[in-house]
């Protein structure tokens, strides 16, 4: 048995009161002789015993009713187990709530997050005065909100009704480490953690690890607390991508969308639409059919009317899981792009020059229609390249160009770092020494070395071919539809070996090769890496009809579009974040020092975000952290109507699967954790004190009280009378 309010078992000293009044209350007795007291003797002396023991008995309910009642107000109550304590007012506790996407989904009433809120706000309630207590966000990162437990309540309070959902993802074992290491710092006897979730199955992946966190720490008493029932019916927009080469203005370009089926029926006849910038939806299709747990892909399209940045949004109609039911991309559309073709082998008839089936396929169109094609294209020599002005251009082509000064390589280097791109095809007259040891090498340009060649071009008879399937990477990835054609069509007589590099480059700005395409022995065609902000193609093969008769086949036209938009498209790679994922975007050179304002996904004028564009490594850069929100951010100079930029943040798409842990996953914390389900029409606070507080009784003092008080009164009402 404890009680909760102990210090008040100190009003039994008053049963001090009575005994003192009764002692008071005895009349001395004066001792007079009278020769008619004789007579009276014998009765008085036969009343005496019977008004002792009605004083005693009265004197006994006065004292019975003072204990009876101090009992009562101490509140007594018998606990089977819990938090021991005798009284429970040194408490530290920390208040986890789950921030994550998925917390968005709703009962109709009231998101899940809203209604974590108020059942942190019950169990702030339910603890008891003295307590400390502490308040943290989590996701797929920790947000210590207040970091470590103060007796401040109000603020917490504050900080519970101020907090904010994210579009992050879920992963909560990791934030229950930090959280039992911070309570078992706390010098209390009495430590608890409340995590507040849906329950998602997603954010539970290591649960025999944090059982054996939680078994560990016999000192932490911790209370798992599901909001309502998971929702059974949702649709997620979960892919969206630029399916085109390029986005070039008022040309329709290709958007792929791909719609998932997270409920547990079919869905039909499945709306989807596609939206630009602010404006409302334009194209729009219908899935007819979405089985339960399957996806479908649709494309749409957009055309967009001017250059620059803009965004490109698919929404699905409204559900009770709205974080999914929209997913935006950024997208720098072009109103010109121009390339830079280095020819390394001129000829003497325009047949015979190295770029020229690489200019008509990037200018596909009529002669008289190339100058208001979106694409534009120069030929130089290789003596000319170190006059040429390489920020002029979107993408370099070196074409058998046997070797570059070492003015041109620095060159090349601050083109690649801001964000340029360039493709590399080999020949007869490159010197692959240089190759290997500059581009390659020393500055890892190069995602492969050149081996030795293979093949002899003169042999025509004897030829190999690229890989007829498994079309993984962007660039080739339209070939998986048959009706695109075959990459294997092609015929290659000689080609150089590509040896990609064995180990990550001592160069930071140099990412990992990457195959494109091989051969259909394994051996890579063609390779790529980033650089910097950059993207470099490498080719195995010529790019004119020297080695192979690719560049006559129909294949080549869209090669080529889709390896000039993979350059382009590296430049708004870091404009589609995933949430949380921070913002890194080269910007022009006479922003260094300049504060520019970020709107965020719905933001209102209070809610923009002021940054400052800094130099890193000797680029402008504006860098963002604050991508908690899914959707599209704009970045603007003062009152500038035209955002100078426009970024996404997309989240997590296992977000949308909103299937919770199992019953018999969740007996895994059986013994270290108490699981349950709350729903807001239920009292936590409630729930929580009677947990703490065990079964009182007090009402059956009080009772008791009411009883003695009752029968004091009578009998001294009774026995008054009879005296």
């Amino acid at each position: 048995m404890a009680f909760l309010n102990p210090l008040l078992l100190f009003g039994i000293i008053g049963i001090a009161s009575p005994i003192i009044i009764h002692l008071l209350a005895k009349k001395k007795i004066k001792r007079v002789v009278w020769a008619a007291m004789r007579f009276l003797k014998n009765v008085v002396e036969k009343n005496q015993q019977r008004l002792s023991l009605e004083d005693l008995i009265l004197l006994i309910l006065r004292c019975a009713l003072l204990v009876v009642l101090a009992l009562a107000l101490a509140r007594p109550s018998f606990k089977k187990s819990g938090l021991a304590g005798f009284g429970d007012s040194n408490e530290a506790a920390i208040i986890a709530i789950d921030n994550s996407a998925s917390m968005s989904q709703s009962d109709g009433a009231a998101s899940k997050f809203a209604q974590a809120q108020k059942a942190a706000e019950e169990v702030l309630d339910s603890l008891p005065s003295g307590s400390s207590v502490a308040v943290w966000l989590v996701s797929d990162v920790v947000k210590p909100v207040i970091p470590e437990p103060t007796h401040d309540l109000a603020l917490a309070r504050k900080a519970i009704r101020e907090a904010q959902r994210s579009d992050r993802a879920t992963e909560l074992p990791s934030a229950l480490r930090r959280m039992v290491e911070v309570l078992q710092r706390q010098p209390v006897a009495t430590k608890q953690l409340f995590v507040i979730t849906d329950g998602q199955s997603n954010g539970w992946k290591q649960l025999a690890e944090t059982r054996a966190l939680l078994e560990a720490a016999k000192d932490v008493h911790a209370r798992i607390v599901l909001l309502g029932e998971s929702e059974q019916h949702n649709l997620g927009v979960t892919g969206l991508r630029l399916a085109s080469a390029l986005a070039p203005v008022n040309e329709p370009v290709r958007f792929e969308i791909e719609i998932a089926n997270y409920g547990v029926e079919e869905a039909k006849n499945v709306q989807v639409s596609l939206g630009i910038d602010d404006d409302p939806p334009g194209d729009d299709a219908t899935i007819d059919s979405l089985p339960a747990g399957e996806s479908k892909r649709i494309s749409l399209y957009a055309t967009f009317r001017d250059a620059g940045y803009h965004s490109v949004v698919a929404h699905l109609p409204a559900d009770r899981n709205p974080a999914d039911d929209q997913r935006a991309l950024a997208v720098r559309v072009i109103g010109e792009i121009n390339v830079l073709l280095v020819d390394g082998d001129p000829g003497i008839e325009p047949r015979e020059s190295e770029v020229f089936y690489l200019h008509n396929a990037l200018t596909p169109v009529a002669p008289e229609q190339r100058e208001k094609y979106y694409i534009k294209t120069r030929t130089i020599s290789p003596a000319e390249l170190a006059a040429a002005k390489l920020g002029d251009y979107e993408a370099v082509v070196l074409a058998n160009v046997a070797d570059v000064p070492e003015t041109v390589l620095a060159g090349l280097e601050r083109y690649l770092r801001t964000g340029g791109g360039l493709i590399v095809f080999p020949g007869g007259k490159i010197n692959t020494t240089f190759y290997n040891a500059k581009m390659f090498g020393e500055r890892a340009f190069l995602p492969a070395a050149f081996g030795e060649a293979r093949g002899n071009a003169e042999q025509q008879e004897k030829f190999f071919t690229l890989q007829a399937k498994d079309y993984d990477h962007p660039i080739v990835s339209i070939w998986r539809d048959p009706a695109a054609g075959s990459l294997a069509t092609a015929h290659f007589y000689r080609a150089f070996t590509l040896q990609p590099a064995k180990t990550a480059s001592p160069r930071a700005e140099a990412g990992p090769p990457i195959v494109v395409l091989n051969y259909d022995d394994g051996q890579p065609a063609i390779m790529e890496r980033t650089w910097g902000f950059g993207r470099v193609v490498q080719f195995s093969s010529t790019a004119d009809s020297a080695w192979n008769d690719l560049c006559i086949r129909p294949i080549f036209v869209p090669l080529i579009h889709r390896t000039l938009g993979a350059l382009v498209t590296r430049q708004e790679e870091h404009l589609n974040l995933r949430v949380g994922a921070k913002l890194s975007a080269a910007m022009d050179a006479e922003l260094i020092g300049k504060d520019l304002l970020i709107k965020p996904p719905g933001g209102k004028g209070d809610a923009v975000s002021l940054q400052r564009v800094t130099a890193v490594n000797g680029v402008p850069m504006l860098q963002f952290e604050a991508t908690e929100r899914a959707g599209v951010y704009e970045v603007r100079q003062g009152d500038d109507a035209t955002p100078l930029l426009r970024f996404a943040a997309q989240a997590d798409p296992a977000e949308s699967n909103l299937q919770e842990l199992s019953a018999t996953d969740w007996k895994t914390f059986d013994g270290v954790a108490q699981v349950f389900r709350w729903s807001p029409g239920v009292s936590l606070r409630g729930q929580l004190q009677k947990e703490r507080t065990g079964n009182e009784f007090w009402m059956a003092f009080v009772l008791l009280a009411l009883v003695t008080a009752v029968a004091e009164t009578t009998l001294g009402n009774q026995w008054s009378r009879s005296r």
